[in-house]
């Protein structure tokens, strides 16, 4: 690896450290913020005997559980790597995704059908009550919120703490909502409208977080990566007669790693051959790591065939033009 390569990865590899760190400290603000705020409403409704205030007490609740969630995976993924995970913990963060996406699917499920509950039997409401509960609630989600935003864009497990937190906030502006237009109006049936339509907003997020979770924990490729380049360019090399054996897969988030094998011609420099490759999937395609084999001849042609993508020359190369198909499993 050149000078150049090393600094390159030594800067990514203090990058990532710098934002586990950021991240971690988001996590904490938004727990103890979310945790005491939840504490506060609780004792308010039942105080007052509010349903209302009670039920987005419990929403707040499971904001706390799934920023705890994901600040103990976020610890786990900072573990580094040893001779028994080669890889580190990191994947910790996709597993925390996932099971926040999970939590996430039923909180919509939850208020759902609270929604369909009171409309279908409704209730009397406490709107200064009310008011006073959201207030509180979307100053400490509007902080939240703040501190998360930058890490949950670029981080599946981020994001599913973000989501929880998105509706608690949303769950604090419809309760606004519903407390003005039943003091106007008295029609109690807007609270169960509005919280039915954000729950089917929810789950439509959640959806996403865990189908993402789940891409990369089944080693899909990257929906970033166009793995039909990635093996055209590779065949461009000079002396690279053929690329075969070729994967690629996220570790997490902003992590792709990349294997191939490239058969080359009897008088191609085998160290040539492999730098210029190694810059093709560093420095064009974006890849944290790739691991790439050099070789003049290829004794595993017919080894392994159900899972090399990239087909010989002696194969049907119409396999390695045709689209992936985003949907698919791998």
């Amino acid at each position: 690896m050149s000078e150049g390569s090393e600094r390159a990865s030594t800067r990514r590899g203090h990058d990532h450290t710098a934002m586990l760190a950021a991240n971690e400290r988001a996590l904490w603000i938004s727990l103890w913020l979310t945790g005491i705020y939840f504490l506060i409403e609780l004792g308010l409704g039942v105080a007052s005997g509010s349903v209302a205030v009670i039920s987005d007490a419990l929403h707040t609740f499971s904001a706390v559980g799934g920023v705890l969630l994901a600040l103990v995976a976020s610890r786990i993924a900072a573990r580094p790597a040893t001779r028994y995970s080669t890889f580190g913990s990191i994947r910790a963060e996709i597993v925390g995704a996932m099971l926040n996406g999970f939590f996430l699917i039923v909180m919509a499920v939850v208020v759902i059908f609270m929604g369909i509950f009171r409309l279908l039997n409704p209730a009397d409401l406490n709107t200064g009550l009310m008011l006073v509960a959201a207030a509180g609630g979307i100053v400490t989600e509007l902080i939240s919120l703040r501190v998360l935003y930058a890490g949950q864009r670029d981080n599946l497990n981020m994001r599913g703490a973000y989501w929880h937190v998105v509706q608690t906030f949303v769950g604090s502006l419809l309760i606004i909502v519903a407390a003005v237009v039943v003091a106007l109006t008295d029609f109690v049936e807007i609270d169960s409208i509005l919280g039915i339509a954000f729950g089917l907003v929810l789950l439509w997020a959640a959806r996403g977080i865990t189908r993402d979770s789940i891409r990369v924990l089944m080693e899909t490729v990257p929906t970033d990566v166009d793995l039909p380049d990635v093996v055209a360019e590779l065949r461009r090399i000079d002396g690279v007669e053929d690329a075969h054996h070729v994967h690629a897969w996220a570790l997490t988030t902003g992590r792709n790693l990349f294997s191939a094998h490239l058969l080359v011609a009897d008088d191609t420099d085998p160290r040539r051959a492999l730098a210029a490759a190694q810059s093709i999937v560093r420095d064009e395609f974006g890849f944290y790591f790739s691991t790439i084999q050099i070789e003049t001849e290829c004794e595993e042609d017919h080894r392994a065939t159900a899972i090399d993508f990239a087909d010989t020359d002696h194969n049907d190369r119409a396999g390695a033009t045709a689209p992936l198909d985003p949907d698919m499993p791998g």
